[in-house]
């Protein structure tokens, strides 16, 4: 992914607009990445305990932690599942900044 994309990824799940659905229409469709591509982000911020994904109940009151990624529907139909990060102090330091940078642990997602 380019770096003004990851970026705008991770902005995304800072400012809780992270719903699959929104992230697979723009990333996706809008922007032309692979569905594989958005998958590997979210399964390493997971890994790394940077991120969540939890499921949303159809009444949106109550949430669960999704602990098996294979199980979720990738797709634009897909209004269940959000992506959250686990520290909202982590992405407040590296990216509600007045020069917001990529964290490092992300880097390795950027292509030139």
């Amino acid at each position: 992914m380019d770096e003004k994309d990851l970026l705008e990824f991770l902005m995304f799940i800072a400012e809780e607009d992270a719903q699959i659905s929104t992230i697979i229409g723009f990333f996706t469709n809008q922007l032309g990445y692979n569905v594989n591509t958005i998958k590997n982000i979210v399964d390493y911020g997971v890994k790394m305990n940077i991120l969540q994904v939890i499921e949303i109940d159809k009444d949106f009151e109550h949430y669960i932690v999704v602990n098996e990624l294979s199980e979720i529907d990738w797709t634009t139909s897909n209004v269940r599942h959000e992506i959250y990060f686990n520290d909202f102090e982590y992405c407040r330091k590296k990216l509600f900044v007045p020069n917001p940078k990529i964290p490092s642990e992300f880097r390795c997602f950027i292509k030139g």
